[in-house]
């Protein structure tokens, strides 16, 4: 009864409708950008044809089933031949089909030294149907014309297709071995490289930007958690000594063994905090973004970059983002306890607070950046106890505290 109606005191009408205010624009300024700025539906980066793949073959991509996959350029090229006999400036060009094309891009980069200003200009605009950024070197200087057309789908759809052929036929061997030669890698790093590069998890099926958004996102959903954290269990205790009511506390024995209630109501909270807003932020995240078909892929692939210390799946991979989250969220509820206790005022816990909070948003965006990747994601083994050894520190203060609260004496108050 004494834990519930601390819960009461802590889950307050006005703080949850100044944290449901707060949490609104904390979303739209930090974290609904890492959705909007998701690569899919374009077809013009992987992510669609992972979609597609996974779709189709599963979690991984054979070397047969990668023959049946390369069937699809017909497909893609016969879309092509049919938009670009129907566009008037390829037409115009003598262009009418995909092959055409390719002839004349092949013959124009072939004759740098001859190419005269007419061509030039009939390629910027041949180039600019398929929309984008066309870099072309004029006069010995490298010049950008942005157009203003949308990539056709075909034309996107063959983007894609043909990088992720590139990247399964050649380019994650020739990543890995540049990686292993450029990096100054330890004996421990390089056995993993290796280890991912002979066990055939690089032919799991996971775009490098699924994982990259992933991980941003919990990094801005941790920061979140954290100040709903701080701000739902730090004024507990403060509150209490404020209005006096520590000195009613300690006229009983029930009493001043009440902050060990307050403490469970503290961590108790943190966790309702956490799970409310992982449901709620993550499931806008997957809902929006469709990872959740990716949820049994590995997150080591041919289409993906950092590798990463563990084989695991992606669902794996956010199950673990999501229980990082949660540690970070207790641990900042018991330091929130200890602030709490040792403040005379809301004036002076705030003050605590404040850079409190900045130091938890640091250690949690070092903490949850490049996500178990190896070598970019820092050294995995210090991380992951330096927040063990947070995690034990918060607690033990907090345990230290209390048992120190109980044995004091009345008159000491």
């Amino acid at each position: 009864m004494i834990i519930w109606n601390e819960l009461k005191k802590i889950w307050n009408v006005k703080i949850l409708v100044i944290l449901f205010v707060l949490s609104g624009l904390y979303f739209i300024i930090t974290m609904n950008d890492r959705i909007q700025n998701y690569p899919s539906g374009t077809w013009l980066f992987d992510v669609d044809v992972a979609h597609h793949l996974t779709e189709h073959y599963g979690t991984a991509l054979e070397q047969d089933e990668f023959e049946s996959f390369l069937k699809d350029r017909e497909v893609i090229i016969s879309e092509l031949d049919a938009f670009i006999a129907s566009n008037t400036v390829f037409t115009g060009a003598g262009i009418y089909d995909f092959q055409d094309y390719e002839n004349f891009r092949e013959d124009f980069h072939s004759r740098y030294d001859t190419r005269g200003e007419a061509e030039t200009n009939l390629w910027i605009a041949i180039s600019n149907e398929w929309g984008g950024v066309l870099r072309i070197q004029i006069d010995g200087e490298w010049v950008d014309f942005v157009s203003g057309n949308e990539t056709p789908a075909a034309y996107a759809r063959y983007i894609g297709f043909s990088n992720v052929v590139e990247m399964y036929q050649s380019q994650w061997q020739e990543n890995i071995n540049s990686f292993m030669e450029s990096m100054p890698l330890s004996e421990r790093q390089a056995q993993r490289v290796l280890e991912i590069r002979d066990s055939g998890e690089m032919f799991g099926i996971l775009s490098q930007h699924t994982v990259f958004h992933t991980w941003q996102y919990a990094q801005a959903l941790a920061g979140l958690v954290i100040l709903a954290t701080l701000m739902l269990v730090s004024p507990l205790i403060t509150t209490d000594r404020a209005s006096k009511v520590k000195a009613l506390q300690y006229s009983s024995t029930t009493g001043r063994g009440i902050l060990r209630k307050q403490f469970a109501a503290t961590i108790i909270s943190a966790i309702m905090a956490a799970t409310l807003f992982v449901l709620c932020f993550a499931g806008i995240f997957i809902g929006a973004t469709g990872t959740q078909a990716f949820w049994m892929n590995g997150i080591n692939s041919f289409m993906s970059f950092p590798y990463h210390w563990l084989s695991v799946t992606y669902g794996q991979y956010c199950l673990l983002l999501i229980g990082l989250i949660y540690l970070l969220s207790v641990t900042a509820a018991a330091f929130a306890f200890v602030l709490s206790r040792f403040s005379q005022s809301m004036i002076v816990l705030i003050c605590k607070a404040i850079p409190a909070l900045v130091a938890a948003a640091f250690l949690s965006n070092w903490l949850l950046d490049e996500f178990l990747g190896i070598y970019v994601g820092g050294n995995v083994l210090l991380k992951a106890f330096f927040i063990s050894a947070l995690f034990a520190a918060a607690i033990g203060i907090a345990v230290y505290v209390m048992v120190k609260e109980k044995k004091k004496d009345v008159l000491g108050i």
